[in-house]
Parts: C-alpha cells; sequence; structure tokens
C-alpha cells in the first residue's frame, strides 16, 4: 500500500466547487435581507412577500439573485 501525501486534483477540485457554491448561497441570503430592507412596503407588495419568504435560507439564496426591476 502507498503512501499518500496531499490531495489528488478531483479531490481539490470537488472541495473548490462546493466553496463555490456555498458562497453563492451565503451571497444570496444576504442580498436578499438587503433587498428586504430596501422595499417600500406600498402596494403591490410582490417584492415585500417574495423577499419576506426569503429570509428562510433555502429559499433566500435564490431569491436575492432575482431582479424584481423595482
Amino acid at each position: 500500500m502507498k503512501n499518500r501525501n496531499g490531495f489528488t486534483l478531483i479531490e481539490l477540485l470537488t472541495v473548490g466547487i462546493i466553496l463555490f457554491m456555498f458562497l453563492g448561497i451565503g451571497i444570496g441570503w444576504v442580498k436578499n435581507i438587503v433587498k428586504l430592507v430596501r422595499c417600500d412596503f406600498e402596494a403591490p407588495y410582490k417584492a415585500e412577500i417574495i423577499h419576506s419568504l426569503g429570509v428562510l435560507p433555502p429559499v433566500g439564496a435564490i431569491t436575492g439573485w432575482i431582479n424584481m426591476g423595482k
């Protein structure tokens, strides 16, 4: 059996992709919170409802990247 030092290229790429995804999810959630705070809370309430649902992390990771066209 060989003694192995370090990581293989596939392992490093896998970890890099996972870190990149988590970074994108975190940034999307923070962007969603910022967009919710900047809403005017006057009719129509479309953006307010969507960004309020985005407080939940799985939803916020997606809604943070959506442009509602204020």
